[in-house]
C-alpha cells in the first residue's frame, strides 16, 4: 500500500521482437524472450465517481512504470 492507494507489480514474459514496414527484423527476434517488470499504481474509485446503480468496484490506472527486463532466452 501506498497510503489508500495499493500497488500492483506485474511481471509478463514478452517476445522482443521489432520490425521495420517491410517485415524485417529491426532488434531482437521471433525466439528472444524477456520477462518484463512492470509497476502498476491502481487505484479503487471513490463510491461517489462510480454513479448511481453501479454493482462492483472500479478500478482505474493511476500511472504505470516499466521496472526492469531480464532476457530469459
Amino acid at each position: 500500500m501506498m497510503g489508500e492507494t495499493p500497488i500492483i507489480i506485474v511481471a509478463t514474459q514478452q517476445v522482443y521482437c521489432v520490425r521495420d514496414r517491410l517485415g524485417s527484423i529491426t532488434e531482437g527476434g521471433q525466439d528472444t524472450i524477456h520477462m518484463v517488470y512492470y509497476a502498476w499504481a491502481m487505484q479503487q474509485l471513490d463510491p461517489e465517481e462510480l454513479g448511481e446503480g453501479a454493482s462492483y468496484s472500479i478500478w482505474k490506472l493511476r500511472e504505470m512504470q516499466q521496472l526492469g527486463v531480464r532476457a530469459l532466452i
